[in-house]
Formats: structure tokens, C-alpha cells, sequence
């Protein structure tokens, strides 16, 4: 076993958050700001048959998130276990993201059947690279500040290349003839560059070896271990609630700076590159919090500044423009924490697992985690869907009914406060402390080397 106090060297933890370029531009910004608009006022698709799509595709996460960790947990290869995933899944998952962008000719529902199948399959191949991307993350320390250091490094790849998007989406809407020539170059581009962070870090990293060979004994059990462990439900909460109020945010916010506040769609861009700058230049914070205190409760201080902001959007009157880019940059501290906090909670779950198992079950536990918080991601987007279609929202209107007004507003304000309350109150709760984590590993070590006289 080796030692809690292991460091990982900075050019590692480089490359790794390299890692995050896809998920954070591709899936983090451009899918959730973007995919359910782009579905009705690109595609013309009902916004309630759009809301269904996402949601039966992260119906489908529930089979291939946990199977994909668990099938990495068995893996045993001369590139690792996680490795090989990345290797022959990344160019697949770049050029099905570049298809989602396309508008296909076909009829109403040609095309609902076209975003739904082409979303599975990229759905699939999302996971088969990411799961086991995510995984290496706990494998490469057991230490659980260095851990917090390594996500803490992700996410700010995660935060910047997600700005970069948001600041690039303006160039390219203003730059392109119509907004359905602007998505598919961004599909086309976003999917190419996607994969070259996962080929070098096949490249350059690493996998424990002497975690080979001690994954989970199967898909079943090991779903079972991880299902029965009360903190990983905590942790899961906790990041599944913060999402679910980020996937609402994302996908009602350009409804609400177009409809509400009087924003062009040319110009939306920029109030999401204003919340994820202030997000990167307040991960610093949020990593002194977590050091100074428990990640819990720098969680609970970061999301209730977060639920608060919220709050004070329903008050902004309607047509003026200047209150949102200031909320927007207040946005930042919780936005910051939510990227690094729960991820760094859940984590330290693993070797409670392990004492427990006697099992590596990094792959199907986080393959279980990221299904749940995309299950609430899509459910967030359903609701969302089917919200402004019983509103009474027209797609390309030049101005909505109160009816559709009054629901963007609640969903941009009341409904995202709502979530953050309830995963603070899951936060609070996880039971996972430094010194609690510090006992694990010495409870493990002790089992290690006791193993070969037993």
C-alpha cells in the first residue's frame, strides 16, 4: 500500500485536467447552455419532445455509466485498466459530438429520431472515455488534500477552456451567415480538438499496478458495495443537487437574458464568460476554505452564497441589462465550488468502500456517481422542456407570453435556490472527515501488511 502523504508531480496533474477540455466545453458548456435551445430554435423540435431526448439518454446512462466502471475495474492490460478506454474511444466520441450539431433534412420526426440515436451513441462513447478517465484521479494519490489538489487542477482546465468557449461562441455566431452554420462549426471543432487530451495522457500517464488485478469481482457486487455505503449517497447528493441547479441555470439562462432582460443571443456568450471567470479566479478561494476547514462545510459556505444570487435574480426588473452581469460575477464563488467540492467529498468515499470490500471499485463507483448526476442534469432538462412548453413559450417570438415569462423566471431563481438548499443540507451531513480519512488509510495499511501472514 503506499503512503497517504505520496505528492503527484505538477506535470502529471497538467495533463491529467487536460482531460477536462471535452467535458467541460463540450458537455460542461456548449451541450447544456446550448443543446435545448439549439433542438427548438435551430431544429424545430417541440420543446417538451427536445426535454424527452436528454432525459432517455441519461435513462441509458443508467446501463452504461456503472457497466463501463465496472468492466475498467476488471481490466487487466499492459496499458492498465483505464487506459485502453481512452485510447480507442476518443476519436468516436469526437465525431459523434461534431453530428449532434448537424441539422439533418429530414421531417419533425426524422429529426427527433436522428438527435436521439446519435445522443445515445455519443452518450455511450462519452462515458467509455471519461468513466475511466475520472477513475484515474483517487489512483494516482491516496492522499486526501493532494486529491482535492488534482481536482482543483482539472477544474481549472475545466474553467478556463469553458470561458475560452463562451468567449469563442460570440466570434462565431457574429462570424457565421445564420446561427445553424455557427453550431455545426462549433460541433466540428469542439469534437476534433476533444480528442487529442485523452491520446496524450494515454501518452504520459501511468496506472498503479499493483491496483491491477484487484477490481471488483463483478458488475452485480459491485454495485452492491457501492450502493450500500450511506456517505457515497451523502456525496452523491450533494453533487447531483448542485448540478441539477447548474443544468437549469444552463439551460434556461439564454431563454431568460433574450426574453427577460432584453440580451441578443450574439451577446449571451459573454455573461457566461463573465460567471466562469469569476469562477476561475475564485478557485484559489475555494481551495484556502477547503484546507482551513472541511470540504463540507466550504461546500455549504460557497453554495449558499450561490442559492442567495439566485434569489436576487427574481428581483431584477425586466429589460434591465446591467444587474445580470453583476450576478453574474457574485455567481462565481459558488460556481467554483461546486466544480471542485463534491467530486473531492466522493472521492474519499472509496477507501471506506475498500474496507469494507477488500476491492478497487474506483470505475463503478464513479461510473454510478456520474450517472446520477447526469440522470439529474436530464431530469432538470425534461422538467425544463415540458415547463416551457406548458408556459406557452414560442420558439424565435419576438417577445413570450407572461405566462412563459413568469416560468423562465421561476426556473432561473426559486428552482435552482431550492436545489442548492437541499444539497447543502446532504453536504452537512457527510460524515467523511480529514482525520476520519486519515484512519481509513491506516486501517488499510495495517490490512496490507498483515495480508501475507494470514
Amino acid at each position: 500500500m503506499s503512503q497517504p502523504a505520496e505528492r503527484v508531480p505538477r506535470r502529471i496533474k497538467f495533463i491529467l485536467a487536460l482531460g477536462e477540455f471535452a467535458p467541460s466545453v463540450g458537455v460542461g458548456t456548449i451541450l447544456p447552455f446550448y443543446f435545448l435551445f439549439f433542438l427548438t430554435d435551430v431544429a424545430h423540435l417541440r420543446p417538451g419532445v427536445a426535454g424527452s431526448i436528454l432525459l432517455v439518454a441519461r435513462l441509458w446512462d443508467a446501463i452504461n455509466d456503472p457497466l463501463v466502471g465496472s468492466l475498467s475495474d476488471r481490466t487487466r492490460s499492459r496499458w492498465g485498466r483505464r487506459r485502453p478506454y481512452m485510447l480507442f474511444g476518443a476519436v468516436p466520441t469526437g465525431v459523434l459530438f461534431a453530428l449532434l450539431w448537424l441539422v439533418p433534412p429530414l421531417s419533425d420526426a426524422g429529426r427527433a429520431a436522428y438527435y436521439l440515436i446519435v445522443y445515445l451513441l455519443f452518450d455511450a462513447m462519452f462515458t467509455v472515455v471519461t468513466t475511466p478517465y475520472t477513475a484515474l484521479t483517487p489512483e494516482l494519490t491516496l492522499d486526501a488534500d493532494e486529491r482535492t489538489s488534482l481536482i482543483t487542477w482539472r477544474m481549472v482546465v475545466s474553467i478556463l477552456t469553458g470561458l475560452a468557449a463562451a468567449v469563442a461562441m460570440e466570434f462565431v455566431f457574429s462570424a457565421m451567415d445564420s446561427l445553424q452554420t455557427g453550431f455545426a462549426v462549433v460541433g466540428i471543432s469542439v469534437g476534433l480538438i476533444g480528442i487529442l487530451p485523452y491520446l496524450w495522457i494515454v501518452a504520459a500517464i501511468r496506472e498503479r499496478p499493483e491496483f491491477q488485478g484487484r477490481g471488483g469481482s463483478g458488475f452485480l457486487e459491485g454495485m452492491r458495495h457501492v450502493l450500500r455505503s450511506r456517505p457515497f449517497w451523502l456525496a452523491l447528493l450533494a453533487d447531483m443537487l448542485a448540478w441539477a441547479a447548474i443544468a437549469v441555470v444552463e439551460g434556461v439562462f439564454a431563454y431568460y437574458l433574450i426574453y427577460w432582460s432584453g440580451i441578443p443571443q450574439s451577446d449571451s456568450p459573454l455573461v457566461m464568460a463573465l460567471i466562469l471567470a469569476s469562477a476561475g479566479l475564485l478557485l484559489p478561494l475555494v481551495g484556502w476554505l477547503a484546507d482551513r476547514l472541511e470540504k463540507k462545510w466550504a461546500f455549504v459556505i460557497c453554495t449558499g452564497s450561490w442559492a442567495l444570487i439566485h434569489v436576487a435574480l427574481w428581483m431584477v426588473p425586466q429589460g434591465v441589462r446591467w444587474p445580470v452581469y453583476v450576478i453574474a460575477v457574485l455567481a462565481g464563488l459558488g460556481v467554483a465550488g461546486a466544480h471542485v467540492l463534491p467530486g473531492a467529498m466522493s472521492i474519499d468515499v472509496l477507501e471506506a468502500v475498500e474496507l469494507e470490500s477488500g476491492r478497487r471499485e474506483e470505475g463503478i463507483f464513479l461510473g454510478v456517481g456520474n450517472f446520477v448526476r447526469k440522470l439529474g442534469i436530464s431530469l432538470a432538462l425534461f422538467a425544463l422542456g415540458w415547463a416551457l412548453d406548458l408556459t406557452g413559450y414560442v420558439p424565435n417570438a419576438v417577445a413570450q407570453t407572461g405566462g412563459a415569462l413568469l416560468g423562465i423566471r421561476v426556473m432561473l431563481s426559486w428552482v435552482p435556490a431550492l436545489l442548492l438548499g437541499l444539497a447543502m443540507l446532504s453536504a452537512a451531513a457527510f460524515p467523511i472527515t480529514r482525520a476520519v480519512h486519515a484512519r481509513m488509510l491506516s486501517d488499510l495499511a495495517a490490512r496490507q501488511e498483515a495480508a501475507p501472514g494470514d
